[in-house]
């Protein structure tokens, strides 16, 4: 079985799939939700990381449905006490988050001081995802100006 881990850069760039509507606030800031660790009925527990990348088409690729992608660094995570390895060459994950039940309060004060480094890099619709998906439109013209 082939194993892959790679440790990341301070300066490195990641991605992160607006996943669901509710990622992004009605002012249009991002929401702590978007880094607090989502339960998973298929499995009933919670999910071990979150998920990244280091390019925005590995973020939304494998969805059925994405609003937009999310930009941030590994610096932004290793100064909140997180961190990120490269585990495929197209997947890194968000690690050492805290347990969104058992550790409650840290889980959200680190999902808010996230969300607040974090910055909108690209957004778009529930219909024009299905678009991008298909290749009728190209994402970049979705780029969110800083």
């Amino acid at each position: 079985m082939y194993f892959f881990v790679k440790q990341l850069p301070n300066h490195q760039i990641l991605y992160r799939a607006i996943s669901y509507e509710y990622f992004i606030k009605a002012n249009g800031n991002i929401d702590a939700k978007a880094f607090i660790r989502r339960y998973q009925k298929r499995t009933q527990s919670y999910e071990k990381n979150l998920s990244s990348a280091l390019n925005p088409e590995d973020t939304y690729s494998t969805l059925r449905w994405c609003f937009g992608v999310i930009r941030f660094t590994v610096k932004n995570l290793r100064d909140l006490g997180l961190d990120a390895i490269e585990d495929k060459p197209d997947h890194v994950s968000i690690i050492n988050l805290p347990h969104p039940e058992k550790e409650e309060d840290e889980a959200n004060i680190i999902a808010r001081k996230l969300a607040k480094k974090a910055r909108i890099y690209a957004r778009w619709s529930k219909e024009e995802s299905q678009q991008i998906k298909k290749g009728e439109l190209d994402w970049r013209d979705f780029l969110v100006a800083e």
